[in-house]
């Protein structure tokens, strides 16, 4: 006798979200979690997501993630969005046999956490410190995976900081996002290709940068696209 309630013939498919931001203040990346109301797990801390089998008006995979965006788990504006997986099995959700298809979020600007929502290390999710149910943990430290690839070769870790930044503030969010401090002249380098292609210009203002000294801004003149470096290319260089 199986130890688990089972539905006959049920089945669950969901939308889940890894949505990230840069703390700057802690100087951490954090994820969004959404405390369930129902069980399992009723109580318990997760990863905002909704149902897309059954009676829902969904049309497309698209329809649903906005539907989970627009919903009062998520309701944020997102600075990026992308499929990152799906997964499925037997044994992820003790209700019946179900799969997730689960995705990367970004946001650039502050928000405050709503009713049920709250912010957390990215890292310690990523890593099962800060246990969630189902499977959760192991899809964030996917996501984590793919913000750290991703991030060796295109310009998706200033999607963090907004469509106006100053050079110390990418370099900061390249080190946090690769794990290792990175020399500016390469994150220059950077800046100055996406300048030369188009995606960057300078602002002409400054803002205040590091011991208060005033750093020159650009601004991101295409939001929604990624630069792609090279397909070759090798990781910043680290400091000696």
């Amino acid at each position: 006798m199986h130890d688990r309630t089972t539905l006959p013939s049920a089945y669950l498919h969901t939308i889940d979200l890894c949505l990230l931001r840069y703390h700057r203040e802690r100087g951490e990346l954090q994820i969004l979690l959404h405390q369930r109301d129902a069980e399992p797990f009723a109580g318990h801390w997760a990863l905002p997501g909704i149902v897309v089998n059954g009676d829902v008006e969904d049309r497309s995979l698209n329809d649903a993630v906005e539907r989970l965006r627009r919903s009062s788990k998520v309701d944020m504006p997102l600075a990026w969005l992308e499929q990152v997986g799906t997964v499925g099995d037997a044994f992820r959700d003790p209700r019946c046999w179900s799969s997730s298809t689960f995705y990367l979020g970004i946001l650039s600007e502050p928000v405050e956490p709503a009713a049920q929502q709250g912010f957390f290390a990215l890292g310690e999710v990523a890593s099962g410190a800060f246990k969630l149910p189902f499977d959760h943990n192991a899809l964030v430290a996917q996501v984590h995976e793919r913000l750290f690839s991703k991030s060796l070769y295109s310009s998706l870790p200033l999607m963090f900081l907004g469509n106006e930044f100053s050079a110390p503030e990418a370099v900061s969010i390249f080190s946090l996002v690769l794990q290792r401090p990175v020399l500016k002249t390469s994150i220059r380098q950077r800046l100055l290709k996406m300048s030369e292609a188009g995606y960057l210009r300078d602002t002409g203002r400054k803002k205040s940068g590091d011991g208060g000294r005033p750093q020159a801004t650009v601004e991101q003149l295409k939001p929604a696209e990624l630069y792609l470096f090279c397909l070759l290319y090798t990781s910043p260089s680290p400091r000696d």
